[in-house]
């Protein structure tokens, strides 16, 4: 009888590590989803037209009012990367915690991007 308890601790110890582990990633992908939530501007330069992004809490995008289907690719504090369903990929890349940059590879164009101003 003695031998069993602490295997039994040390399972439960682990087991509750391993739930408090997921809870913490968990909470730093919410976090980490805020820093891309927002509406940004930029213009393309081959059609010099103007464009707004849309990123909601739930990395929903939509650009000039479509819905973009995708898969993440990363979601970091440096970037949030996204494949289209067309396979292209799309970055946005972060400066000082804040999106500045995105990069389009289907035109192979980085454009710098500003916060919509309400």
């Amino acid at each position: 009888m003695r031998l069993k308890w602490p295997v039994f601790l040390s399972a439960t110890s682990l087991g509750v590590a391993a739930v408090s582990s997921k809870f913490v990633r968990k909470r730093e992908a919410k976090d980490l989803n805020s820093i891309y939530v927002g509406s940004w501007e930029f213009t393309h330069p081959k059609e010099h037209r103007h464009h707004t992004i849309t990123i909601y809490p739930d990395l929903s995008i939509i650009l000039d009012g479509s819905a973009i289907i995708y898969q993440l690719i990363e979601l970091s504090e440096q970037k949030l990367a996204i494949q289209d369903q067309y396979g292209y990929h799309l970055l946005i890349k972060t400066k000082n915690g804040t999106p500045d940059t995105l990069y389009d590879e289907l035109d192979d164009v980085s454009l710098p991007i500003i916060p919509v101003k309400k």
